[in-house]
C-alpha cells in the first residue's frame, strides 16, 4: 500500500479523499481486526499505515524506505512488489503517485538507476580536485593574458 506525493504534507492531504472509507470497510465490513485504529481519525489512520509497516503515505524517500524495510525483513529479497489500487486519493493524485513510484522508487530496486547513481557518486568524489584544477587553469590563463597585455605597452 502506497500513496506518494512531492511532499509528505501533500500525500497526507491527498489521502483524506478516501482513506477513511477504506479503513471503515476493513474495520466494519470485512471485519479485519488488524486494521483497528484507536480514535479512528484520518491522521491516526495514516500513522497506522506508516508505523505498522503496512505501507507508506509520504514521499519517494518514504516509499524507498518501506521497500528497504521489506527487503531486510525478507532476509534476502523478493521478486516482485505489487501495489494495491486502494483509491485513498482522487484519480489525479493517484495517477501522480503511480508516476512518482514508477519514475523514482522502483528504478532504485530494478537496477536501472545503479549506473547513474554510481556516476553521480564518482563525480561528487572527484569534484573538489577537478574544481581546484579548473580554478588554477583560470588563474593561469588570466595571468598569461595580463602579461600579454602588459607586454603590449600603453595604447
Amino acid at each position: 500500500l502506497m500513496h506518494i506525493a512531492e511532499t509528505r504534507e501533500q500525500a497526507y492531504r491527498d489521502v483524506e479523499y478516501g482513506i477513511e472509507q477504506w479503513f471503515h470497510y476493513f474495520q466494519s465490513v470485512a471485519a479485519f481486526p488488524q486494521m483497528a485504529v484507536g480514535g479512528g481519525n484520518i491522521r491516526e489512520m495514516i500513522d497506522f499505515v506508516n508505523e505498522s509497516g503496512l505501507g507508506s503515505v509520504g514521499t519517494v524517500d518514504d516509499a524507498v524506505a518501506q521497500i528497504e524495510r521489506l527487503t531486510k525483513q525478507s532476509n534476502g529479497g523478493f521478486g516482485c512488489y505489487m501495489l494495491l489500487a486502494h483509491e485513498w486519493a482522487n484519480p489525479v493524485a493517484t495517477h501522480r503517485s503511480y508516476e512518482l513510484i514508477s519514475q523514482h522508487v522502483l528504478p532504485q530496486f530494478q537496477g536501472q538507476a545503479w549506473s547513474t547513481l554510481q556516476a553521480k557518486s564518482r563525480a561528487e568524489a572527484a569534484r573538489p580536485e577537478l574544481a581546484a584544477q579548473h580554478l588554477k587553469a583560470v588563474e593561469d590563463v588570466t595571468a598569461k593574458y595580463q602579461a600579454e597585455i602588459g607586454a603590449l605597452g600603453p595604447t
